[in-house]
């Protein structure tokens, strides 16, 4: 299957920041086709049929019920959407990994045990492995009799993945001794094979196929977690574990180019199965919003209710806008691609959309950790009571922030790499940021016709604040500025509002051309509630940003200058809110298919 892209155009990642791209490249969940659809529902019939009855027996760790899953699954063909059909997969597009992830969201557990199996624990083989170990490992790893994780976090290094202390020897024979420690390995304590990070000769960063049953390799007790009580992760050992000379996996000394380009495809990964908790949230909250009754009334009546779920709906629209977005982003450069299927293609694209990856997982985690606040909050004391599902949702949804790299490493990713872009001329940053300067007091501010046009014009203004304070804080602090820590993190989340506030008018934008409901109906609602929030919080923190990167009156008029580029119409936000809580409530759930 294929997904149809407008244009298949290859767009430079982090060109957002520079520009407007256009509608090249552009894909919406409206988009979706019949078959995508079909295995959505395919998916979510699965979890309703298998794994919700034996969800007890998941959440008690019972490992036979996880490798029984996901055999079931391998057999149904949802295990290898990643692998090429030549090792025993389907082959998929990327919009279909987002479709399968999504709907995996609520299995509780299980969905951490089929997201680390079939993302970290598959593809690293996918990517770099050559045709004997594809041909060795693939086919299991699709049908579900072999599971895979993924072993690169010890004790002493977990976010500073360089800094492993796991040694590889070479022997006499050309094979590989391994000792170390590993930690937080999720499915270790049924996983039959590992990708596994060592240092050849205590320095070059490599990676190496290691099974189960290897002498040496001990797994270690489950932890005891706060939430994913479903989920394996256990630490590892290595003692003097000797593997074959052919289970190294790429280059000795290159295995960072496995890491790093798998954490891409992961927080990518992760953003999906964030946006998969949304909707099931918004749901729960909704039904049990309608059955509770306080002073005579309905607590969803309540208008401070209503905003709640209004929010809610809200934030699930702006992930959902940015994670499809990027799915078409991946396809149409692959599309683009002379060989599209080759593994060296998909590096390409996941390493191009590096920073799209790394503020998606930041952004979904997020707002999933305040979708799942307000859960609790609807639900009042009862929020509080495992008995009911507001309470596994908040403690499961609290490890996303951490996980594939935390939200702090990721966001100064987000800034460090389009600054060394713009230092190679990969990337035209300095150029945009020097008109930004330009147009700092002087000049007219972006103006749009028709629908949205304000919100079209907010988010202009948010690109030219965003290029300022890039340039300002790259003028001010040259080499340095990788220290300025909180000054980096501002930038990303400048950064991920544009990326996020863009995104939610041009599917709105969408949304309308098409006719649906008139004149966009939930979407022109939706994308004018975030853009509106957003771009407020986006400017206080401009404000605080400001003070950083100048000083007196420099300061002062650079903060005038972003009061005056975001200055904007106010709307009347409770009424466009209460119109999205009435379409919730409508729905009993999230208001668009």
């Amino acid at each position: 299957m294929t997904t149809e892209i407008q244009a298949p155009t290859t767009i430079p990642g982090g060109s957002f920041v520079t520009g407007p791209v256009g509608p090249d490249g552009i894909f919406t969940p409206e988009q979706l086709t019949a078959e995508h659809r079909s295995i959505r529902d395919a998916v979510g019939a699965f979890v309703e049929r298998e794994v919700e009855p034996r969800l007890e027996r998941v959440e008690a760790k019972d490992w036979a019920a996880h490798r029984e899953l996901l055999e079931r699954m391998g057999g149904d063909g949802f295990l290898g959407v990643d692998v090429p059909e030549t090792y025993g997969g389907a082959g998929l597009d990327r919009v279909t990994s987002v479709v399968v992830n999504a709907a995996m969201a609520a299995a509780g557990g299980f969905a951490v045990t089929y997201a680390a199996h079939t993302g970290i624990g598959t593809l690293p083989l996918v990517f770099f492995g050559t045709d004997e170990q594809k041909r060795r490992y693939l086919p299991g790893l699709a049908a579900g009799t072999t599971v895979g994780a993924y072993a690169l976090t010890e004790p002493s290094a977990g976010s500073d993945a360089m800094a492993i202390r796991t040694k590889a020897t070479r022997q006499a024979d050309g094979s590989w001794r391994l000792d170390g420690s590993k930690q937080f390995i999720t499915n270790a304590g049924f996983a039959d094979l590992f990708t596994i990070y060592a240092k050849v000769d205590g320095e070059h960063f490599s990676a190496f196929l290691v099974e189960r049953s290897t002498p040496g390799l001990v797994v270690g007790p489950e932890e005891d977690k706060l939430g994913l009580h479903g989920s394996s992760p256990c630490p590892v050992t290595l003692e003097g574990a000797v593997v074959p000379a052919d289970n190294l996996l790429g280059e000795a000394g290159k295995g960072h180019r496995v890491a790093f380009n798998v954490l891409n495809v992961g927080r990518f990964k992760l953003a999906a199965a964030c946006l998969g908790g949304m909707r099931p949230a918004i749901g729960i909250a909704t039904r049990y919003a309608a059955e509770r009754s306080a002073f005579g009334r309905r607590i969803i009546d309540f208008p401070l209710i209503g905003a709640k779920l209004a929010g809610m709906a809200a934030r699930t629209y702006a992930v959902e806008s940015a994670v499809y977005r990027i799915a078409g982003l991946l396809e149409a450069r692959l599309a683009a691609a002379e060989d599209a299927t080759s593994p060296d293609a998909m590096r390409a694209a996941l390493e191009e959309y590096a920073i799209e990856c790394s503020l998606a997982k930041v952004l979904a985690s997020e707002e999933l950790g305040a979708i799942v606040d307000e859960l609790v909050q609807i639900h009042g004391g009862y929020g509080y009571i495992e008995a009911y599902p507001a309470a596994r949702f908040y403690r499961d949804a609290r490890i996303h922030r951490i996980w594939e790299g935390t939200n702090e490493i990721n966001r100064l990713l987000v800034p460090g790499t389009l600054l060394k872009r713009a230092m190679t001329g990969r990337l035209d940053v300095l150029g945009p940021a020097s008109r930004a300067q330009d147009a700092l007091l002087g000049g007219d501010l972006p103006s749009f016709e028709g629908r949205l046009a304000s919100e079209r014009a907010a988010v202009a203004s948010l690109r030219t604040v965003t290029l300022l304070l890039a340039g300002a804080a790259a003028q001010r602090y040259g080499t340095s500025l990788e220290d300025e820590q909180e000054l980096l993190a501002g930038l990303a989340d400048l950064a991920i509002e544009l990326f996020t506030t863009e995104r939610v008018v041009e599917r709105a934008l969408a949304a309308v051309a098409s006719g649906a409901g008139g004149d966009g109906g939930p979407h022109a609602d939706l994308a004018s509630l975030i853009v509106a929030e957003r771009v407020a919080a986006a400017e206080a923190r401009a404000k605080q940003l400001a003070g950083r990167v100048a000083e007196g009156d420099d300061a002062r008029t650079l903060v005038a200058g972003i009061r005056r580029l975001l200055r904007t119409d106010p709307i009347d936000q409770v009424a466009i809110s209460r119109r999205i809580a009435a379409a919730v409530s409508e729905r009993a759930g999230y208001p668009l298919s």
